[in-house]
């Protein structure tokens, strides 16, 4: 970050997101509704990147546990 002075934290989260979603947005990613407001929810002090980071994981953890469940009963798909 710049020697730039930032008069409270979630100015400087707002600018940490805007470079983070700039970047991906060169590599050609398009951000979800959900990622949007999880960002938004960092940014207004709401949840922290911890907190985002384990709901992520649980998210993608019971997604991985329906596919395994599905994929027993004659899934065919990876």
């Amino acid at each position: 970050m710049p020697n730039t002075k930032f008069s409270n934290q979630s100015q400087v989260r707002k600018y940490n997101v805007s470079n983070a979603v700039a970047s991906a947005r060169i590599e050609g990613i398009t951000l979800t509704k959900q990622l949007e407001q999880n960002l938004d929810d960092y940014v207004s002090g709401k949840k922290s990147i911890a907190q985002l980071v384990e709901e992520t994981k649980q998210r993608y953890v019971t997604l991985r546990r329906r596919h395994i469940l599905l994929c027993r009963f004659g899934c065919t798909s990876k």
